[in-house]
């Protein structure tokens, strides 16, 4: 659902409450986030503005004008010049209206142009991948991997050398294995997904990939962790997901944040929802 900008701050706000202290939000319909500043009591937030998508390959209430593969480079310019850190591409999506699976959106040479474009101005690629090429992004030097059911084992370790990111957003996965389905052939692949996942999540983990505890429009960040120690992640690991590697990752190590809890959250992930006190920004907030 799209939200508007009252809307959007409250769940921040809200957020914060819980002990999250950083987001990075890989897109919103008009990239509404971008003119969301974090004040005190708001976690601190970085934007990659708009999705950038063709015609009939994403929600259309979410995408806004849709985006040619001629224009692709000029359009993340324009939002990276609004202020955008990083560039939202829907790499794959099924055809909605068409009643379809899921296709390549642009082609590998347009996604290098974007990359080498993004990063030439400062800012980093996030791709919605889950179809099998997922490799061929990794390649192409996107910065992170959204989704990623269809990575093998080759694009990990390519992913571990090039220090890109995997949100593998398992409660996602999940609720779209548990939707009804009118796309033939769909649910097979997500249940092909779901086994990869728990069974590339330990290799990534091991070579050093930097994962990331992701939601998607789904669940919420412990019930995140949770799933991703359920998929085969140690607890701790889990718990990093959600707590030093993504701070390593997007750059933001020496902000003010601490939560503590009455209870060890790698014992038991649910103990997340229940902080003891939360410190955001240095601004004490419970």
């Amino acid at each position: 659902m799209a939200l508007d900008a009252k809307a959007a701050r409250a769940n921040l706000v809200a957020w914060a409450q819980t002990g999250i202290t950083l987001v990075r939000d890989v897109g919103s319909r008009g990239g509404l986030t971008l003119d969301l500043a974090s004040g005190p009591g708001m976690p601190a937030l970085q934007a990659a503005g708009r999705f950038l998508a063709p015609a009939g390959r994403y929600f259309p209430d979410l995408l806004g004008p849709p985006v040619d593969e001629a224009d692709l480079v000029d359009r993340a310019l324009v939002e990276i010049g609004r202020g955008a850190t990083w560039v939202k591409v829907i790499a794959d999506f099924p055809d909605l209206a068409g009643g379809t699976d899921a296709e390549p959106t642009y082609g590998i040479d347009a996604i290098e142009r974007l990359v080498a474009a993004a990063h030439g101005a400062g800012a980093r690629v996030a791709v919605h991948s889950t179809l099998t090429d997922a490799g061929r992004l990794v390649a192409a030097g996107v910065d992170s991997i959204e989704h990623g059911f269809g990575l093998d084992e080759r694009a990990i370790s390519d992913m571990a050398d090039r220090g890109t990111a995997w949100t593998p957003t398992v409660s996602a996965l999940l609720a779209l294995l548990n939707a009804p389905d009118r796309m033939p052939g769909r649910r097979q692949r997500l249940q092909e997904g779901r086994s990869r996942v728990a069974e590339l999540l330990p290799l990534a983990v091991s070579l050093g990939v930097p994962v990331l505890a992701g939601t998607d429009v789904t669940g919420s960040i412990h019930q995140e962790v949770a799933l991703l120690s359920q998929m085969g992640l140690k607890p701790e690991d889990a718990l990093a997901a959600a707590s030093v590697w993504p701070r390593r990752f997007i750059g933001t190590v020496g902000t003010a944040d601490i939560v503590t809890y009455y209870h060890d959250p790698r014992e038991d992930p649910d103990e997340l929802a229940h902080p003891a006190a939360v410190v955001a920004g240095g601004t004490r907030l419970r």
